[in-house]
C-alpha cells in the first residue's frame, strides 16, 4: 500500500521539529517546509526538506503543496510571541493571517481532499478564561494582545474555508507546550538558570515573574501525537483544545524544578518579569479532544521537567 503524504509548514519551529519525526515514524512520507534551512543534524532520514518558503509568499506555498500531494497538512508557521506582537503587530498579522490565507487557498486549489490542521492558540480566549474553571471551546474569544487577535483571525478563516469551500480544517487551540529544546517560556527559563547555578556560574537565586499564575502544560511529544490524531479523526471545521487539563501554578513548577535539579536555590520575584495582562488561570478543557481521539498525556510532568533540565545540561 502506498505511503500517505503529509506536509508540515513551519517545520523549523519547536513543535515542527518533533512533528516531522513523529509523522515519519507513523508511516507518512513527510515534506518539511521551512522559511530557513534546517541543519543536517536536525533532519530526519527519508523526510523531504524545502526551505526559503515564507508562508506570506503564495507562489512558494503553492509549489511546496504541489510537490507533496498530501493527505494531511499541518500549518504551524507563525509569529508566535505575544511580546513580539506588541512591538511588531504588522509583522505578526501579516505572517499569521496572510500566511494562513495562503495555505488555505493552496489546499483549496491543489489538495482539496486533504485534512488541514491549523495551529491556533489558547491565547484566543484571553479574558474568556475563568479562574478555577477549565476553558472549553465554547468560551468567548477575547484576546489580550495582537498575537491573540491574529490567532482568532486564523481560527475563523479556517472555519470560513470549511463552511464556504469544504476545506477540511481542524482548528487546534494549543495550550502551553513544553519539552527539551523549547526556549522563551517559563519552564525553560527556570531550567536554564538552574543549570547555570549547578555549574557555579551564577548565584543560587532563580529570577522569576508571577508565581501565582496557573497554567496547563503538555509535553511536546504528547502534543504532536494529539495533533496527528485529531487531524485524522476530528470533525472537519471544528475547534479542539489541545491541553492536558491539569492545572499547575508557576510556584509549583519552580519548586519541582529546584528539587529535580538537586540545588538549594532560592528565588526572587522581579517586577519586570510580570506581564501587565497576565491571565491568572489558563487551563484547557480537552473533553472534546478525548472524545474524538481517545488521547491522553503519557509523559509524567516530572519526566518532562527532568528532560528539559538534561537538554540544558547537554549544552556546553
Amino acid at each position: 500500500m502506498a505511503r500517505r503524504s503529509a506536509v508540515v509548514f513551519g517545520a523549523e519551529g519547536f513543535i515542527g521539529s518533533y512533528l516531522v519525526p513523529y509523522l515519519e515514524g507513523a508511516g507518512f512520507t513527510t515534506f518539511a517546509v521551512s522559511q530557513h534551512p534546517i541543519p543536517a543534524r536536525r533532519r530526519v532520514r527519508n523526510a523531504h526538506y524545502t526551505s526559503a518558503c515564507d508562508v506570506t509568499d503564495a507562489p512558494r506555498v503553492n509549489a511546496a503543496l504541489r510537490r507533496a500531494h498530501p493527505s494531511l497538512v499541518f500549518h504551524l508557521a507563525a509569529m508566535s510571541s505575544p511580546t513580539f506582537s506588541w512591538k511588531e503587530p504588522w509583522t505578526t498579522m501579516q505572517a499569521n493571517v496572510l500566511g494562513t490565507l495562503n495555505v488555505l487557498e493552496a489546499v483549496r486549489a491543489l489538495a482539496p481532499r486533504a485534512r488541514v490542521f491549523v495551529a491556533c492558540s489558547s491565547a484566543e480566549y484571553g479574558h474568556g478564561h475563568r479562574p478555577g474553571t477549565p476553558t472549553a471551546e465554547t468560551a468567548p474569544l477575547l484576546p489580550l494582545h495582537p498575537y491573540g487577535v491574529s490567532k482568532v483571525a486564523q481560527d475563523l478563516l479556517s472555519y470560513q474555508y470549511f463552511v464556504n469551500y469544504g476545506v477540511r480544517t481542524i482548528r487546534g487551540r494549543i495550550f502551553n507546550t513544553i519539552g527539551p529544546g523549547k526556549t522563551g517560556e517559563v519552564t525553560s527559563d527556570i531550567a536554564r538558570q538552574l543549570v547555570a547555578i549547578e555549574r557555579g556560574v551564577r548565584p543560587p537565586v532563580v529570577r522569576i515573574g508571577n508565581l501565582n499564575a496557573t497554567r496547563d502544560f503538555t509535553d511536546v511529544r504528547d502534543m504532536v501525537r494529539a495533533m496527528v490524531s485529531v487531524t485524522q479523526r476530528g470533525r472537519a471545521g471544528a475547534a479542539y483544545n489541545l491541553a492536558s487539563g491539569r492545572p499547575r501554578s508557576i510556584r509549583e513548577v519552580l519548586r519541582l524544578l529546584i528539587r529535580l535539579s538537586g540545588t538549594n536555590a532560592a528565588w526572587k520575584v522581579e517586577k519586570d518579569r510580570i506581564r501587565p495582562t497576565d491571565e491568572p488561570y489558563i487551563v484547557g478543557d480537552a473533553t472534546r479532544l478525548r472524545q474524538a481521539t481517545g488521547w491522553s498525556p503519557r509523559f509524567e510532568f516530572a519526566r518532562t521537567l527532568s528532560d528539559i533540565l538534561d537538554a540544558f545540561r547537554a549544552v556546553p
